[in-house]
């Protein structure tokens, strides 16, 4: 049984008070409620294997967060006939440089960027190195013992 109560009107007036009472009744006895067909449900309890693992962050799987490279300009040099080229090569400035040395035909070469040493032969035909982005008109300079590579920073498109 429930009993509601409700009011009408502001503090100066006099307000009437109403009381509804409602009654519910069960729509059915117990004697006509349908008859369990099948077997008794079971209560079961679920214990997390030995080798689970407890969830893990986007971050942990293939894809997520940190798997991400860097982004970077290509200076990609070729060693042929015993020189290497091209001896100049311009790159965006503040994007890291990934400097990458091949020799076309089998030949041993090898460009030094202070200490760093990049070498491609025929075991070993192109290996590379990543190097900080440089500030416009700043330069990284190689050299080998056909000359000098020079990688220049600059803002202008083009070879």
């Amino acid at each position: 049984m429930a009993l509601l109560g409700a009011g009408c009107g502001d503090d100066e007036g006099q307000g009437e008070r109403k009381t509804v009472e409602t009654t519910t009744r069960p729509t059915t006895s117990p004697e006509t409620a349908p008859a369990r067909t099948g077997p008794e449900p079971r209560q079961t309890t679920t214990t997390p294997a030995e080798d689970a693992r407890p969830p893990t962050s986007p971050e942990d799987g293939p894809g997520g967060a940190g798997d991400e490279e860097p982004v970077s300009s290509q200076a990609l040099l070729t060693g042929r006939a015993g020189k290497i080229g091209p001896r100049r090569v311009q790159v965006p400035p503040f994007i890291a440089i990934r400097v990458e040395l091949r020799s076309a035909d089998g030949r041993s070469y090898a460009l030094r960027f202070g200490k760093r040493l990049i070498r491609a032969n025929r075991d070993m035909p192109s290996m590379s190195a990543t190097f900080d982005g440089l500030r416009p008109g700043r330069r990284l300079q190689g050299s080998s013992e056909s000359g000098t590579v020079v990688i220049e920073a600059s803002a202008e498109p083009g070879p």
